[in-house]
């Protein structure tokens, strides 16, 4: 008879060792093969495939009958821009390592809570650009003031007003902060910031 822990079954004679680990060919109650670590399946820390965890998350994030909502929806592309090379904004987002946070990239109910119905018009919008998706650093925005918010992608001379920001030693926003409290163009695109100086000067 086969031995059976949680959602898998030990098959016989599949067993191989690596780093002195030994690892043994199983089997999980949705099909899927798999080497895992004998110990781990013995003590219950591997349970299953993973199909344990995605199916406690499906169940949550149907049982809500939110799904297909416009809220729903939001929170599904956020989603898919962050970890879906093939998606068309990927390397916007991925690509430049922006993440959804832990709560609400597992449990859609945690980002409803947070943002409610999200009323036509208006969608998330990232406070600092080269942050996360998180309650600290997402508003609700129209398309107007999401635009205002990308402002630090216009260009002097040809170069991005971000790319001239980080090499002054500030954030991408710097430049477009400092104009907006009146600087000098001038000033505002040539002077380093206090850390940079310091930094040069050491």
């Amino acid at each position: 008879m086969k031995k059976k822990y949680n959602n898998w079954t030990i098959l016989k004679k599949k067993i191989k060792q690596i780093d002195n680990k030994i690892y043994v060919r199983c089997r999980c109650d949705c099909g899927v093969e798999k080497y895992v670590i004998l110990k781990n399946v013995k003590s219950g820390r591997s349970k299953s495939c993973g199909c344990i965890g995605r199916k406690k998350t499906t169940e949550r994030n149907y049982k809500h009958g939110k799904r297909q909502t416009r809220t729903w929806r939001i929170w599904r592309a956020m989603k898919t821009r962050c970890y879906n090379p093939n998606a068309t904004q990927y390397h916007n987002y991925g690509g430049r390592e922006i993440k959804v946070c832990k709560e609400w990239n597992e449990d859609f109910m945690v980002f409803y809570n947070h943002f409610g119905d999200i009323p036509e018009g208006k969608s998330i919008d990232r406070i600092d650009n080269d942050g996360d998706y998180s309650p600290e650093n997402t508003r609700l925005s129209t398309p107007k003031q999401q635009a205002h918010n990308k402002s630090n992608n216009r260009k002097i001379n040809g170069v991005c007003i971000s790319e001239i920001s980080r090499s002054l030693g500030g954030r991408h926003s710097l430049v477009a902060k400092r104009i907006a409290r009146g600087w000098d163009l001038q000033r505002a695109i040539t002077e380093k910031t206090n850390a940079t100086k310091k930094y040069t000067k050491d």
